[in-house]
């Protein structure tokens, strides 16, 4: 009997200590600070424009082990709440329109659109922020960093040269304190910068250590170009 009971105590301990380590890695453990280099990335999709800065493509929540998560679908009313709040912040939309542009269309409705599927899809999924708070930090988080000139400031320079990754790596990690993680473009059998991600806090107001874990965005090889600014 006492064997019995054991073995049940055992089992419970073991569905416990599993359980737990589910919902931990299910759990927001900081962001993604994804900004986009547009001449990187329009080399794998047609673009309706081009910015000569980093954009931003949006601030993630993830897990520890950089898992995204999402958010809820918002219905119309609270869509178009936060739409007329944006354009009461002159400022802001303003900060939103040259660092958080949509590459794919000019139309400035769109380009709304776009910010509220961010925020819809992510951005909501961080309770305790609202949508104007999300907005502003994930922009202040773009000023700071200001990723092509604090690349050049360390000879990196958007001219269409091959550079090797770590020098990317050493130049943003002089701004933040921390590495940064690496997205690319493959083509002509070459890599090209496409997206560089920051980890940040949990309050999105300082810069962390990013998770090298399994599914983490890398680039392979030894060497990025830098694609340079195009008007086509």
């Amino acid at each position: 009997m006492k064997a019995t009971n054991l073995f049940r105590f055992a089992l419970l301990a073991i569905n416990v200590i599993y359980g737990t380590a589910q919902n931990s890695s299910q759990l927001f453990d900081h962001y993604w600070l994804v900004q986009v280099w547009p001449h990187g990335y329009c080399l794998e999709r047609d673009c309706a424009r081009r910015s000569d800065i980093f954009i931003l493509h949006g601030l993630w929540p993830v897990t520890a082990g950089g898992k995204t998560l999402e958010g809820d679908k918002i219905n119309k009313t609270t869509h178009n709440k936060i739409l007329k709040s944006l354009k009461r912040d002159k400022s802001l939309e303003a900060d939103l329109m040259k660092y958080w542009l949509s590459l794919s269309t000019v139309n400035k409705n769109y380009i709304a659109g776009f910010w509220i599927h961010e925020w819809e899809k992510h951005g909501s999924s961080r309770k305790g922020m609202d949508p104007l708070d999300y907005f502003q930090r994930a922009v202040e988080l773009a000023k700071t960093t200001d990723l092509r000139n604090t690349l050049a400031e360390k000879g990196v320079l958007p001219n269409g040269a091959s550079y090797p990754k770590f020098n990317y790596m050493k130049a943003i990690m002089a701004k933040t304190g921390h590495l940064p993680m690496l997205r690319c473009v493959k083509k002509d059998g070459y890599n090209h910068l496409k997206e560089v991600i920051i980890c940040v806090g949990v309050q999105a107001n300082n810069f962390r250590s990013c998770n090298y874990g399994v599914g983490s965005p890398r680039c392979k090889g030894d060497n990025i170009k830098f694609p340079e600014p195009t008007d086509e």
